[in-house]
């Protein structure tokens, strides 16, 4: 199995909201092999998604009851073939901490952080997750082919 991590902050709105819709979006496209998940930066670990992300989530018919926030590790990041951060800020956070770090695609300029938002906050922080999702799947396909 390949595994995609996507990081974040806190790992409670959008890392969760990203790993959801791309495991969603990997099924879609056949991409069985791989798997999503997150992790925060600087997360306080076995916190829930927020509400608003679990609704947004159910709205789309996903489900992010059994997220728990995790902080990411240096383990983690030895074991993930991809590496997705939510903003540039995270990414050099992450190379500052870890150095090395698996091949990565950052989300530039970045999604905006909707913690503490209002739902309406939440559906367009998903909805920007859900454009730009798919432009991903290229570089995943050409990192690991087979």
């Amino acid at each position: 199995m390949k595994t995609i991590l996507f990081v974040c902050t806190g790992n409670t709105c959008r890392s969760p909201m990203a790993a959801c819709l791309m495991n969603r979006l990997l099924q879609e496209r056949g991409m069985t092999d791989w798997q999503a998940f997150s992790a925060g930066a600087a997360a306080f670990d076995g916190q829930p998604a927020s509400q608003q992300a679990l609704r947004a989530m159910n709205r789309r018919g996903l489900n992010l009851a059994a997220h728990r926030s995790r902080t990411v590790t240096a383990e983690m990041l030895k074991e993930v073939d991809y590496l997705i951060c939510i903003s540039p800020w995270h990414l050099d956070m992450l190379k500052n901490t870890f150095g090395s770090l698996p091949p990565s695609i950052v989300i530039r300029p970045g999604i905006p952080d909707p913690y503490g938002g209002t739902d309406s906050e939440y559906e367009a922080c998903a909805g920007m997750l859900e454009e730009i999702l798919p432009s991903f799947l290229p570089a995943l396909k050409a990192a690991h082919k087979g």
